[in-house]
């Protein structure tokens, strides 16, 4: 496996930059968590205030501990899916595990524990991506990468995906899950990146840990991380067989296998007991909604299927240069009729990755320049592996049925893993130039990050047609300012 270039200096020399790292990560994610409670709790009575369909999670778990895999149908409502005459949620049961530790409550099962959710998923996102910025500044010489540190730290903890998400819904506490999951997946594999010995068996058993969590949480997120791993362990492997070296090391790659396939087999049963079927993870026909309220769907559905190429290039559109949400001559937005006829739903706000993560971007525009050259230190061949892998989630959410702003998380463990590697660069050879244009990239994100919130909780959930009408997306936005 290759070694650091020369240049890089070795780990421990940087102890004046990070000499314990959890505990510096913990002193910066103090005053940040306590911001995300508040924007959690905004317009509310506190962390405990009901949200629509607040109780799933708590009706999960109850049903969960008596062998059953449905839902009460008053606490999912329309978003529920009707099979054999009970009613059951699409989601993972990781949320309603997490609400293990309320059980013994008197009132757990009418308190909405939602937004404590967002919070603690949110938190431990933010404490793995510091810990991550902590690991690979350690490559730096003492001092010389502190500043990049910190605008990176800062921009992590008040902007970005920290931030912009936290609208306290059922779908948002999903999805902030699988994102923990995925920066804990992120955080490791930098650790064995940045190690000169590489990945240990430790290390990839908790990577494997980590996707398998995500798979009981969100199969799209789960579906990168256990496709980076397994081309990283087919890449590892490879190495080793090449070297002689495999035989002696066979348990060190069995264990991680058997920790992803064991999380395959307990996904596949959760599926067969509420679907029939071990293979499918939703099944759309049975969705509540869709027979009351939107009948057109399931015509939508079987003439396009739930993932589908021809919506690529508007997806493209909607997540990173928003021109959809601008009207034509007869007064309806660019491309209504495509919208209306193959999406189920478009959503607001409408949002870029070029406003609100121009940091991100940047640094892994820097990041794919070192790969591509393929800078030793970079250890090209042990990332392009697992950015395929974190790849496919993206793919799949630009062609997906329905486009909502906060799919936008799956694209973060491949962004932030390629700013993560362009950062490792500009600490090592980064001069004055560089580090004034990620401090303006730093203040833009955490500003837009900061206003994208704001849009996001004035935003009603559904198709953005029946919400902004004839008046248009700027319209409807200065009406409510």
């Amino acid at each position: 496996m290759a070694r650091s270039a020369p240049g890089w200096a070795a780990p421990q020399a940087t102890a004046a930059v990070s000499d314990t790292p959890a505990a510096r990560a913990l002193v910066w994610l103090l005053p940040a968590v306590i911001w995300y409670a508040l924007l959690l709790s905004a317009g509310s009575t506190g962390l405990t205030a009901p949200v629509n369909h607040g109780l799933v999670f708590n009706s999960m778990l109850v049903h969960l501990l008596h062998g059953r895999f449905d839902v009460d149908p008053a606490a999912i409502g329309d978003e529920g899916y009707l099979r054999d005459g009970a009613v059951y949620a699409y989601f993972g049961i990781v949320p309603a595990l997490f609400r293990l530790l309320f059980l013994p409550l008197k009132n757990f099962a009418t308190t909405d524990f939602t937004r404590l959710g967002c919070l603690v998923a949110v938190s431990l996102m933010a404490l793995f991506k510091v810990l991550s910025v902590v690991v690979v500044a350690r490559r730096a010489e003492p001092k010389k990468g502190a500043v990049l540190t910190s605008l990176l730290i800062a921009a992590i903890l008040a902007g970005g995906a920290e931030v912009e998400f936290l609208r306290p819904s059922i779908f948002q506490e999903v999805s902030l899950w699988a994102d923990a999951c995925a920066a804990a997946f992120v955080y490791l594999f930098l650790r064995g990146w940045q190690r000169d010995d590489g990945f240990t068996p430790r290390l990839l058993s908790l990577m494997a840990l980590a996707a398998g969590l995500c798979l009981l949480t969100r199969v799209s997120t789960a579906l990168g991380l256990y496709l980076a791993l397994g081309f990283l362990w087919l890449r590892l492997v490879w190495c080793d067989a090449r070297d002689g070296a495999l035989r002696r090391k066979l348990a060190m790659y069995a264990v991680p296998a058997a920790i992803l396939g064991g999380f395959i087999l307990l996904t596949a049963a959760v599926n067969y007991e509420r679907w029939g079927s071990p293979l499918v993870f939703v099944d759309l026909s049975r969705q509540v909604i869709a027979h009351t309220k939107y009948p057109d769907r399931l015509a939508r559905v079987r003439a396009y299927g739930e993932f589908n190429p021809v919506r690529l290039l508007y997806g493209l559109g909607y997540y990173f240069a928003p021109v959809w949400m601008l009207r034509d001559g007869a007064g309806d937005m660019l491309w209504a009729a495509f919208r209306d006829r193959v999406f189920d739903s478009v959503e607001l706000p409408p949002g870029s990755f070029f406003v609100t993560d121009p940091l991100l971007i940047g640094l892994g525009v820097c990041g794919l320049i070192g790969l591509r050259r393929r800078e030793a230190g970079l250890r090209p061949a042990l990332v392009w592996p697992v950015l395929g892998g974190l790849a496919v989630p993206i793919v799949l959410i630009l062609m997906a049925i329905a486009l909502a702003y906060r799919y936008r998380l799956e694209f973060y463990p491949l962004l932030e893993l390629l700013a993560f590697i362009g950062f490792a660069r500009l600490v090592v050879s980064g001069g004055a130039r560089a580090r004034r244009w990620c401090a303006v990239g730093a203040v833009v994100s955490i500003v837009a990050a900061q206003a994208m919130w704001v849009l996001s909780m004035l935003s009603p959930f559904g198709p953005v047609g029946g919400v902004v009408g004839k008046a248009g997306v700027v319209a409807f936005y200065r009406s409510l300012f």
